[in-house]
């Protein structure tokens, strides 16, 4: 997804039990704050955020000698760590900062003592939605989780049309190198903090502060049911794996038996894409079943009733795997999305509607490259084995109160066992759903009155189609 200017910051740490060689990282959503990080008993623990009305997780690590804070968007769907040069021209232009938001955090090379360089003008990346950044491949320690990783390369943008970095944990294959080189996930392994390249991803609800991303391991409290694995999908061109693609065999609405697929299609699980993005066929029958307006060509969004958010019965199941494979649904609180009110205030003009309780709706439609961004994955934990080349996937246990921490090994892969045996009872966004077992939440602030993002435009030249079409996403994923 495209990053929202809104600036961000972490909340609180998110704890784990013990586990050997499994470094736990958090997110949450809110108001800038101070970092706050502590290691206990092995395990390492930082937050993220979920920036809900523009979308995209967010991580403040830092890097050099002595760190320096940054703020990174969190994507499974590209390869590279890349940071703001404190003097990249966004970040010195006011004019651009206009177009595209004020710069989060920068990084300043000469006050390092652990900088060096790799390749000058070798770094250069763009992404679907348009944006893109270029600069140079550096190297330098990178503090993440309340661990170092030494020598890590960067790309170091001195020109960017997004104003945070990026945190790309995808395969090396798909770094914006030429030749590829070991980004992050490799040196995770390669220095000894976790024993594999795997690691796991839960989001939480659309109005949850928290959730976490364990490099190493799987946290069973976070997940209902059997943990079930499919394969990664190679690349038909590169014959690499250089995407975290799997296979979707089928998709229904609710309870029903009838298949809005006519056959599998491969689909991108990527957590740096806001929305989810399938077949243009696909998505009209789940515009019919919901009664969306699809209005993409003109104001870039899709329009929903907001009453469906009192439609709690209401999923859309995803299938993979074939017959025992793995079920994720996805509930409809999940897809529609109360942040309209705030974009008419800054100036969008409404298509005529047949309901006036406007929402927007969490897919839009998509030709050639069908991407599962956070409208989906909210609802599962996954588990991202670039070692075994698996994913695993169950039903994520929102707003889980628990931890049960078990490593990721080299020799077994992913552990294909079982969660928790229902969803834990919680209260999320103002409503309480009534299940077996129990938990909390106190995040009962309703979307509506969150802050959004800043809509930047210049009148003369940015439509406000293309920068509604920037915030609610099409996704960062590199080309």
């Amino acid at each position: 997804m495209r990053a929202s200017p809104s600036l961000i910051g972490l909340g609180a740490v998110v704890t784990s039990a013990v586990a050997q060689k499994v470094v736990p990282m958090g997110f949450s959503r809110g108001n800038p704050t101070h970092t706050s990080l502590r290691k206990r008993a092995g395990t390492y623990s930082q937050e993220l955020n979920n920036n809900l009305t523009g979308g995209g997780y967010y991580a403040d690590v830092a890097l050099g000698t002595p760190p320096q804070p940054v703020t990174l968007i969190l994507d499974t769907g590209s390869s590279d760590v890349w940071v703001l040069d404190s003097n990249a021209n966004l970040c010195q232009s006011r004019s651009l900062q206009f177009l595209y938001g004020t710069c989060l955090a920068t990084y300043e090379p000469t006050d390092s003592s652990t900088y060096e360089i790799v390749d000058r003008d070798a770094f250069e990346i763009s992404y679907l939605d348009g944006s893109g950044a270029e600069g140079d491949y550096i190297k330098d320690t990178f503090h993440i989780a309340n661990t170092s990783i030494e020598a890590l390369q960067v790309g170091l943008a001195e020109n960017s049309t997004i104003n945070s970095g990026l945190l790309g944990i995808g395969f090396n294959t798909n770094v914006a190198a030429a030749e590829p080189y070991p980004n992050i996930v490799d040196l995770f392994v390669e220095q000894d903090l976790i024993d594999t390249q795997a690691y796991s991803l839960y989001l939480d609800d659309l109005r949850a502060e928290t959730g976490t991303i364990l490099f190493g391991g799987i946290d069973t409290r976070k997940f209902i049911g059997q943990l079930k694995s499919v394969d990664i999908l190679i690349d038909e061109r590169s014959r690499t794996y250089s995407s975290f693609t799997v296979s979707l065999d089928s998709l229904n609405v609710g309870s029903s038996s009838d298949d809005l697929l006519t056959q599998e299609i491969p689909v991108i699980l990527d957590s740096g894409t806001t929305l989810t993005y399938l077949p243009p066929r696909v998505a009209r029958q789940i515009y019919a079943e919901y009664e969306a307006v699809d209005d993409t060509a003109d104001t870039g969004l899709v329009y929903a009733n907001c009453e469906l958010l009192s439609e709690e019965d209401k999923t859309l199941n995803f299938h993979f795997g074939g017959n025992d494979g793995p079920v994720i649904k996805v509930p409809i609180d999940e897809l529609v999305l109360d942040n309209v009110k705030g974009y008419i205030g800054l100036g969008l003009e409404l298509p005529d509607l047949p309901f006036n309780d406007v929402c927007s709706f969490g897919i839009q439609p998509l030709s050639g490259i069908y991407l599962l961004g956070d409208t989906f994955l909210r609802s599962a934990y996954v588990v991202y084995d670039l070692t075994h080349k698996k994913i695993a996937l169950a039903q994520a246990n929102l707003n889980a109160t628990g931890t049960n921490v078990m490593e990721i090994t080299a020799a077994s892969g992913i552990p294909l066992v079982s969660g928790v045996a229902a969803q834990e009872t919680h209260t999320s966004g103002g409503r309480e759903d009534d299940v077996e077992n129990s938990g909390s939440s106190d995040d009962d602030e309703s979307a509506a009155t969150r802050a959004l993002p800043t809509l930047n435009w210049e009148v003369a030249t940015v439509s406000l189609v293309a920068t509604l079409f920037s915030l609610t996403g099409a996704g960062l994923f590199a080309l």
